[in-house]
C-alpha cells in the first residue's frame, strides 16, 4: 500500500455523540421542547420588566439567559456540523433548515433583552455594574451591548431582519457551500474534488500547477453567475441593514461587533499596505529567482521550493510534531489538545462533499469543541492543524467564563491559533540544521505570514470595494473580477504574470459569503502573536501564566485589559510596524543562505 492510501485510510473522523447520537434522536425532540418552554417563560418574567430588575435579579436573568444559549448552541453546533460532513446531502441540509427555523422563532422571543438593558439609564448602568454588584461580572457583554445602541431599530424590525436572514442569508450560504462542494477538476483522466483540486497549487511540477490552475478556473467561470448573483444579494441586503441602522462604513458593523477602535483597524491596514513592497513584494522576486523563473504565474504562488515532491506526512507524525510544540510550551495545554485526538473530535478525512476549509466550532460551553480539516499530509496542513488545535484550545479554556462570557473578540480569536502555529514552526526550525530543509522550512513560514497578513488585507480591500461599488448598483462578474485582479496586483507585486484566467478565483473565498470584513481578524491576529511571542523569546516573567490567563479570559476583557500584562498598546501604529518587522527577518535570513 502506498503512503497516499496509508495516509487516507488513517485519517479520523470526529465522534458527534457529545451532541446528540443522531438527527432521529428523542434528546433532539425533547430540548427544542424544554427550549420553547423556557424561551416563552423568559419572555413573560422579564419583557417590559428589564429596566426595574434589582442587582440580585439581574444576575437570575443571566441564569436562565445560560441555559436558553446552552441548549440553543447545542442543537445549532450538532445541525451545522452534522451539515458539513456532507454539505450535498438533501438530508443533512433541510435538517439544519429546520433546527435553524426553530431557534429564529425561539430567538424572536429574546430581541426584547437587549433594547430594554440599553433602555436603562446610565445612572442605574452605572449602579448595575458597581465594584460590589454580583451584575459586575457581566459588565463587558454590557458595554458591547451599549455600543450598539445608536444603531438598534424597533423591536419588530429587529425581529423581521433576524427571521429574514435566518431565511435568505442562511439559503445564499448553503447554495454557495453546495456549488463549491460539487466543483471538480480532471487531469489525465483523473478527477480531483475542489479541495483537492487547490492541494495540487503545492505540486512541486509546475505543469501540475498550471493545468490545476486553468481546469479550476473554467469549473470556477462554469458558475460565476451563481457566485455573482450570491454576492450581489448578499451585499445588497447588507447595504439595506447598514442604512437602516445609519452605518457609515460597511465594515462598521464588524468593527463594532469585535469591540474594536475602527482607528486600529486603519492603522493596521495601512501599516501592511505600505509595507507590500518589502514583504510580498520582495519575497515573490526572491521566489522567481529560485525557482528559476523571469516571472511566476499566478498559479506559482503557494508552489513549494523544493525541486522534488514533498513526502506525505502521516497523520501520527503531525499529530506528534504539534503537540510536542504545546508540551514545550506548556504541558496543561498540550494536555487540553491531546484531547482533541484522544476523543475523536477531529474530522481530517478529505471526503468528496465534506465542508471546504477548516475550522475549529467551539459548541457549547459543557460540552467541548470540534475541529474540521482537510489533511493531505503536506507541511501547510501540519499548520493548519497547529493553527485549528490553537483555536480548539483557547475555546475550551475561554468556556469556563461561561456561555455569555466565553466568546472572544474576532480580533483576539486568531491569536491562540497563530501562537500555535509559531510554536510548531519555532521547534521545527530549531532542531533543523540542513541548510536546505532550513530554506524550504523558512519560505514556508513567509508564505504562511503573507498569506494571513498580507494577502487577508488585500481580501478586506477587496470585500470593501465591492460593497462600496454596489451601493451604486449591480456588479458584474467582470466587474467584480476587476477589482480582485487590481487589488492582487497590488499586494502581490510585478513578480507575477497576472493570467487573465485567475480573475474567477475571487468566487470561491467562503469567508466573503459567510462572514463579512471577517478576514482583517487574521492579519490582527498575526501582529498581535508576533508581539507576544516576542515577550516569549525575551522570556518575559511569568508569561506562560499571563498567556494562559489571557486565553482564559475569553470575551470577560476588552483588548486593554487583555493585553495589560503584558504592556503591549495596539492603538499606537509603530505596534504594527514592529510586528511585520517579523517576516522581513525571516526574508532577510532566507536572502542569506539562497
Amino acid at each position: 500500500m502506498n503512503k497516499k492510501m496509508l495516509l487516507k485510510k488513517e485519517l479520523p473522523s470526529w465522534d458527534l455523540s457529545d451532541l446528540y447520537k443522531s438527527t432521529q434522536s428523542q434528546e433532539i425532540n425533547f430540548d427544542l421542547s424544554k427550549l420553547e418552554n423556557l424561551t416563552t417563560n423568559f419572555n413573560k418574567k422579564y419583557k417590559g420588566n428589564v429596566h426595574k430588575l434589582s442587582d440580585k435579579k439581574f444576575y437570575n436573568l443571566f441564569n436562565s439567559l445560560e441555559k436558553i444559549e446552552k441548549l440553543s448552541g447545542r442543537l445549532i453546533s450538532y445541525a451545522y456540523l452534522n451539515y458539513c460532513e456532507n454539505v450535498s446531502s438533501e438530508e443533512k441540509n433541510k435538517f439544519l433548515s429546520d433546527i435553524q427555523e426553530k431557534l429564529v422563532k425561539f430567538e424572536s422571543k429574546m430581541l426584547f433583552l437587549s433594547l430594554e438593558i440599553n433602555s436603562i439609564s446610565e445612572k442605574k448602568f452605572r449602579k448595575l455594574i458597581a465594584k460590589k454588584s454580583k451584575v459586575k461580572r457581566y459588565e463587558t457583554f454590557f458595554n458591547k451591548l451599549r455600543l450598539f445602541k445608536p444603531y438598534q431599530l424597533s423591536e419588530s424590525m429587529e425581529n423581521l431582519l433576524n427571521e429574514y436572514k435566518s431565511s435568505s442569508k442562511s439559503s445564499w450560504c448553503k447554495l454557495f457551500d453546495e456549488t463549491i462542494s460539487e466543483l471538480s477538476i480532471s487531469i489525465s483522466n483523473k478527477k480531483y474534488s475542489f479541495e483537492e483540486s487547490l492541494n495540487l497549487f503545492q505540486s512541486p511540477n509546475s505543469k501540475t500547477r498550471a493545468m490545476a490552475g486553468i481546469k479550476l478556473s473554467e469549473s470556477l467561470k462554469e458558475k460565476i453567475k451563481i457566485f455573482c448573483r450570491i454576492t450581489n444579494t448578499l451585499a445588497k441586503e447588507k447595504q439595506i441593514e447598514d442604512e437602516k441602522r445609519n452605518f457609515s462604513d460597511p465594515a462598521a458593523s464588524r468593527h463594532l461587533a469585535n469591540s474594536i477602535d475602527p482607528k486600529i483597524i486603519k492603522n493596521l491596514r495601512d501599516t501592511i499596505v505600505d509595507t507590500y513592497e518589502n514583504t510580498s513584494h520582495r519575497y515573490y522576486k526572491l521566489k522567481a529567482k529560485i525557482l528559476n523563473k523571469k516571472k511566476l504565474t499566478l498559479w506559482d504562488r503557494n508552489a513549494p521550493i523544493r525541486s522534488r515532491k514533498e513526502p506525505p506526512i502521516d497523520w501520527d507524525k503531525a499529530k506528534n510534531l504539534v503537540l510536542e510544540a504545546y508540551y514545550d510550551f506548556d504541558p496543561k495545554i498540550a494536555e487540553i489538545g491531546k484531547g482533541f485526538f484522544d476523543h475523536n473530535w477531529i474530522h481530517a478525512k478529505t471526503d468528496p462533499f465534506k465542508a471546504s476549509g477548516a475550522f475549529s466550532h467551539p459548541t457549547v460551553t459543557n460540552v467541548h469543541p470540534y475541529i474540521l480539516v482537510n489533511y493531505f499530509g503536506t507541511s501547510r496542513d501540519v499548520m493548519t492543524l497547529a493553527h485549528e488545535l490553537g483555536h480548539g484550545i483557547h475555546q475550551v479554556l475561554a468556556s469556563k467564563q461561561g456561555e455569555i462570557l466565553s466568546s472572544t473578540p474576532l480580533t483576539f480569536a486568531e491569536t491562540a491559533s497563530v501562537f500555535g502555529e509559531m510554536l510548531t514552526f519555532e521547534r521545527l526550525l530549531n532542531a533543523e540544521k540542513n541548510v536546505t530543509k532550513r530554506k524550504y522550512l523558512l519560505a514556508g513560514k513567509i508564505e504562511d505570514i503573507i498569506n494571513t497578513v498580507v494577502r487577508q488585507i488585500s481580501f478586506y480591500e477587496f470585500e470593501t470595494k465591492v460593497h462600496n461599488h454596489r451601493k451604486n448598483g449591480e456588479l458584474t462578474s467582470d466587474e467584480i473580477s476587476e477589482i480582485w485582479m487590481n487589488t492582487s496586483r497590488e499586494s502581490l507585486g510585478d513578480s507575477f504574470d497576472y493570467d487573465p484566467r485567475y480573475k474567477y478565483f475571487w468566487s470561491y473565498i467562503p469567508h466573503f459569503i459567510h462572514s463579512p470584513f471577517y478576514v482583517y481578524a487574521y492579519a490582527f491576529g498575526d501582529g498581535m502573536v508576533n508581539a507576544l511571542f516576542s515577550k516569549y523569546k525575551n522570556k518575559e516573567p511569568d508569561f506562560e501564566k499571563k498567556y494562559i490567563n489571557l486565553l482564559k479570559a475569553g470575551g470577560s476583557k476588552n483588548y486593554t485589559g487583555l493585553l495589560k500584562p503584558f504592556n503591549l498598546d495596539i492603538t499606537k501604529k509603530n505596534f504594527w510596524t514592529q510586528s511585520i518587522s517579523v517576516v522581513n527577518d525571516l526574508i532577510d535570513e532566507l536572502e542569506s543562505i539562497i
